[in-house]
Protein backbone atom coordinates (compact mmCIF):
# COMPACT_ATOMS: atom_id res chain seq x y z
CA UNK A 1 0.00 0.00 0.00
CA UNK A 2 1.47 3.61 -0.71
CA UNK A 3 1.25 6.52 1.94
CA UNK A 4 -1.68 8.40 2.35
CA UNK A 5 -2.42 11.82 4.71
CA UNK A 6 -5.23 10.90 6.99
CA UNK A 7 -7.49 13.00 5.02
CA UNK A 8 -6.99 10.69 2.08
CA UNK A 9 -7.67 7.94 4.35
CA UNK A 10 -10.90 8.82 5.47
CA UNK A 11 -12.23 9.74 1.95
CA UNK A 12 -11.29 6.14 0.88
CA UNK A 13 -12.99 4.94 4.27
CA UNK A 14 -15.89 6.93 2.43
CA UNK A 15 -15.81 5.52 -0.62
CA UNK A 16 -15.61 1.83 1.05
CA UNK A 17 -18.59 2.55 3.32
CA UNK A 18 -20.77 3.60 0.36
CA UNK A 19 -19.91 0.72 -1.78
CA UNK A 20 -17.68 -1.83 -1.24
CA UNK A 21 -17.58 -2.24 -4.94
CA UNK A 22 -16.90 -6.00 -4.61
CA UNK A 23 -14.17 -5.86 -1.96
CA UNK A 24 -13.94 -8.66 0.39
CA UNK A 25 -12.52 -6.04 3.24
CA UNK A 26 -11.37 -2.66 3.59
CA UNK A 27 -7.60 -3.51 3.56
CA UNK A 28 -8.09 -5.46 0.06
CA UNK A 29 -10.03 -1.92 -1.20
CA UNK A 30 -7.41 0.44 0.16
CA UNK A 31 -4.91 -2.28 -1.93
CA UNK A 32 -7.11 -0.83 -5.03
CA UNK A 33 -5.16 3.28 -4.38
CA UNK A 34 -2.31 3.89 -6.98
CA UNK A 35 -0.29 6.76 -6.98
CA UNK A 36 -1.44 9.86 -9.35
CA UNK A 37 0.58 10.84 -12.51
CA UNK A 38 3.70 12.54 -10.83
CA UNK A 39 3.13 11.52 -7.01
CA UNK A 40 5.59 12.19 -4.65
CA UNK A 41 5.19 11.56 -0.91
CA UNK A 42 3.54 14.58 1.36
CA UNK A 43 4.09 17.48 -1.91
CA UNK A 44 1.99 19.35 -3.57
CA UNK A 45 -0.23 18.85 -6.06
CA UNK A 46 0.40 15.03 -5.52
CA UNK A 47 -2.94 12.73 -5.30
CA UNK A 48 -3.82 9.29 -5.47
CA UNK A 49 -6.42 7.66 -7.64
CA UNK A 50 -8.74 4.36 -6.94
CA UNK A 51 -11.06 2.61 -9.10
CA UNK A 52 -14.44 2.56 -7.70
CA UNK A 53 -17.74 1.64 -9.12
CA UNK A 54 -16.71 2.16 -13.02
CA UNK A 55 -14.80 5.21 -12.35
CA UNK A 56 -11.23 6.45 -11.12
CA UNK A 57 -11.61 8.89 -8.26
CA UNK A 58 -8.65 11.14 -7.88
CA UNK A 59 -8.04 12.24 -4.16
CA UNK A 60 -6.00 15.34 -3.06
CA UNK A 61 -3.42 15.48 0.10
CA UNK A 62 -6.73 17.30 1.59
CA UNK A 63 -9.27 14.44 0.98
CA UNK A 64 -10.75 16.20 -2.03
CA UNK A 65 -12.10 13.44 -4.02
CA UNK A 66 -12.99 14.25 -7.66
CA UNK A 67 -14.03 12.23 -10.60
Amino acid sequence: MIWLTKAQRRAVWELYTRNKDGSTSYRAFRRRVVPGICWKKNEPGSYVMVGWCGMHVGIELDGHSHT
